[in-house]
């Protein structure tokens, strides 16, 4: 009995942690400049970071992954073109620009660990 309560103490320590852990921070501004200090964390059903312009614009929150695409998000700032992007890291839409570098500096580097890891092995 005491090995019981201690294993579903463990399980609601470990569920408490990870819930506050996973928990996503995005940016969230709607302004006509691409400066943006104000963050928020996500609820746990928006599970990505939106990044949308549209004119002279720019929006960013948090969002449902499932919603990322352009019919879902026109209709919910009721344009008709905007330009946006979707990404699953802790305020990773800050600016548009910096995704791709990110992105590209990422794929970078893990292309030179692989060469380095199967190099090793020759």
């Amino acid at each position: 009995m005491r090995a019981q309560r201690g294993l579903i103490l463990l399980l609601l320590l470990l569920a408490v942690f990870c819930s506050t852990a996973v928990s996503l921070r995005c940016y969230h501004c709607l302004d006509p400049v691409s400066s943006c200090k104000i963050n928020s964390t996500c609820s746990p059903n928006q599970d990505t970071c939106l990044y949308a312009v549209f004119g002279m614009q720019v929006y960013r929150q948090c969002w449902k992954r499932s919603e990322c695409n352009g019919e879902s998000i026109m209709n919910l700032l009721e344009v008709t073109k905007v330009t946006y992007r979707c990404c699953q890291f802790n305020l990773c839409n800050k600016n548009n620009g910096s995704l791709g570098k990110s992105a590209l500096l990422g794929t970078s580097v893990l292309v030179a660990i692989l060469n380095l890891c199967f190099l090793s092995h020759l």
